[in-house]
């Protein structure tokens, strides 16, 4: 190459560095710009492959592999961990579920919640017709407390509603007084005791369990725990807010009763 050509090429190069520069600094015209781009285009790509190989020569795309495969493996670890997880959690369910004696009192199978319906008070559970799971079966949780009851059951999986629903209701009793009453769903994952006798003492703290007189649910499950007693002096009941032993957000599996074991 001859000293001329190779003065000329220094003088493109300065030049496109020029006008990038001026371009950076916003001073010179769209056109310009236009033009600067389209003359450093070149010498851009250039430099991109002349970096891509130097750190190619370096180890750079070894290493670029190296960190795809670290990642891949930490995403499986992570996928086996969570299942881990999902698995240290079943068990302690039917821990729960065994130490208050469950399994001896009732045919029973644990199942996902899939889906939760806020709006509506209601889960979907994996498992339906499948499992034996059919319309009108309790649920319930490993602490024994009430949960609701199956509505629609499909091949693989079922809807239940809560017993905060709003069509919800079921005979109750005051667990320290012995009192009966009704729990009433209110939607939004609330419960009223109500059709309480005015003659019938409670107070807040006490817990409300599932009756006998109901056929919905088997006898001293666990409803709620009052909040707020309601009383009027022209009603001959009295009513009180509840608060549901089942926490809707916090649940990721609950257990439908089959049958009784009597």
């Amino acid at each position: 190459m001859s000293m001329r050509n190779l003065l000329s090429r220094k003088k493109v190069v300065v030049g496109a560095v020029v006008l990038l520069f001026l371009l950076s600094l916003n001073l010179v015209s769209s056109q310009v710009r236009g033009l600067a781009i389209s003359l450093s285009s070149p010498l851009q790509a250039s430099l991109w492959q002349a970096g891509n190989n130097i750190s190619t020569f370096f180890g750079g795309g070894s290493l670029r592999r190296q960190n795809e495969t670290l990642v891949q493996e930490n995403s499986t670890l992570l996928a086996k961990l969570a299942a881990l997880q999902d698995v240290e959690r079943e068990n302690k369910e039917l821990r729960g579920m065994l130490q208050l004696g469950l399994a001896e009192e009732f045919d029973m199978v644990m199942v996902e919640i899939i889906g939760k319906s806020l709006t509506q008070d209601s889960i979907v559970i994996r498992g339906g017709q499948n499992k034996g799971i059919q319309k009108g079966m309790p649920v319930i949780t490993a602490g024994k407390a009430a949960v609701g009851r199956v509505v629609e059951s499909f091949p693989t999986h079922a809807r239940v509603q809560l017993i905060s629903a709003k069509e919800s209701k079921l005979d109750a009793k005051i667990a320290e007084s012995q009192g009966t009453g009704v729990v009433r769903g209110q939607g939004g994952q609330e419960l009223v005791l109500d059709l309480v006798p005015q003659e019938d003492e409670f107070r807040a703290g006490d817990v409300v369990l599932t009756s006998n007189l109901g056929d919905m649910f088997p006898e001293n499950l666990l409803i709620g725990e009052v909040e707020e007693v309601l009383k009027s002096g022209e009603n001959p009941f009295q009513k009180a807010k509840l608060k549901p032993f089942f926490n809707l957000k916090s649940s990721e599996s609950v257990f439908v009763i089959i049958s009784l074991n009597v």
